[in-house]
């Protein structure tokens, strides 16, 4: 009878730590917090007044996510190599600071943890010139490479005054290399919760034809058409984009990897190579944040219905539009959108941009919580 009533009490035991241990999963699963998120440019993260605004409206207005451009155009708003020099990373110091001593990415970092927000490390990744080069020295990648740089049909190479600015050309595998190591860098030496890579992809079908970019191709490719060539762009991003995915958890699992994407995935895919639909599906990101920053209800509610039909709702982020010439746009407008995504259970919503907010005074009327 006793080693039945023993037998009865370790099912019992067993059962309990079954059900408390499914209870707890479901239950922390549940108490997820939705991602609310904002943008903060380089210009918000000047001095150590302006990131404590930006903690501050973060905090009282219910956001949890600060997403800090801490790489503008090959630039850097923190210490390369501050601690550990594992991996190379030359990149100077960005030419909107003020206090040559000032680490904005630390003192956000800080703050932040006090209030319990999280920090991204927002960095451009392909784009790497502002529109005036008189904005960058002469130790800046684009003079030290310039052979890196993208170009047209004609091998003319990319202008920094067109677009974003002059960007890198993704099929030169030393380019992949070299931005691996800056980012790794970053990740390395600063307590980030996540990294956001955004224009990781090519400015439009026009460029990719670097010398080089062109060169590898047809040694790679046997079968060379158009076909060919949209596949191979394709995947010298997919590459870049998995291998520092892998890099980056073998030796900090929990920092989160995601990337500003196009909103529209046949769009983005075919005009520039960004697949981020096969990122989610094979698993080089966490999350995406979709630039869904159309002003127009139904053509937001359009993009909103197509990529809910693909469902990977709870690994996307939807990024609104927050910002507006002469404030044009309403907060109502805002509001409208937000409860769209809410409604469809997205992982969250992330606002671009806190200088937009600032400048036209949205926060008090946000419906953010």
């Amino acid at each position: 009878q006793r080693k039945t009533m023993k037998k009865i009490s370790s099912s019992s035991i067993s059962f309990f730590r079954l059900s408390f241990s499914i209870f707890l999963f479901f239950f922390f699963s549940f108490l997820k917090a939705e991602i609310r998120a904002v943008w903060a440019p380089i210009w918000d993260l000047k001095t150590p007044g302006k990131i404590d605004s930006l903690i501050t409206d973060a905090k009282n207005h219910h956001l949890n996510q600060i997403l800090a451009e801490v790489r503008y155009r090959g630039d850097a708003m923190y210490f390369p190599q501050k601690r550990d020099s594992t991996f190379s990373n030359s990149e100077p110091r960005s030419y909107v600071l003020p206090d040559s001593l000032f680490d904005p990415l630390e003192y956000l970092i800080t703050k932040a943890k006090e209030k319990k927000i999280e920090v991204y490390a927002w960095v451009t990744t392909y784009v790497i010139t502002p529109h005036d080069l008189k904005n960058i020295s002469r130790n800046h990648l684009y003079f030290r490479h310039p052979e890196w740089i993208t170009a047209d049909f004609l091998n003319r190479k990319m202008s920094p005054q067109i677009l974003e600015g002059a960007y890198l050309d993704p099929g030169i595998p030393e380019v992949r290399k070299y931005l691996q190591n800056v980012f790794l860098d970053i990740i390395r030496n600063y307590d980030v919760d996540g990294i956001q890579l955004d224009y990781v992809r090519f400015p439009g079908v026009k460029f990719g034809y670097n010398e080089t970019a062109r060169r590898n191709f047809k040694t790679q490719v046997k079968f060379q058409d158009a076909e060919s060539w949209q596949n191979w762009r394709e995947e010298q991003i997919d590459i870049f984009v998995k291998n520092l995915y892998d890099k980056i958890k073998t030796f900090s699992p929990k920092t989160k990897v995601t990337a500003a994407v196009i909103s529209k995935p046949k769009i983005a895919a075919e005009r520039y190579s960004q697949n981020w639909m096969k990122w989610l599906r094979e698993g080089y990101l966490d999350e995406v944040y979709l630039m869904a920053y159309e002003r127009d209800n139904v053509k937001f509610q359009a993009i909103i219905d197509s990529v809910d039909a693909l469902h990977f709702n709870k690994k996307i982020v939807v990024g609104l539009r927050a910002w507006s010439n002469g404030c044009s746009y309403s907060a109502a407008e805002i509001n409208d959108k937000l409860k769209i995504v809410k409604e469809k259970k997205f992982a969250g919503f992330a606002l671009f941009s806190y200088a937009g907010i600032i400048r036209c005074h949205y926060f008090p009327k946000l419906k953010i919580k």
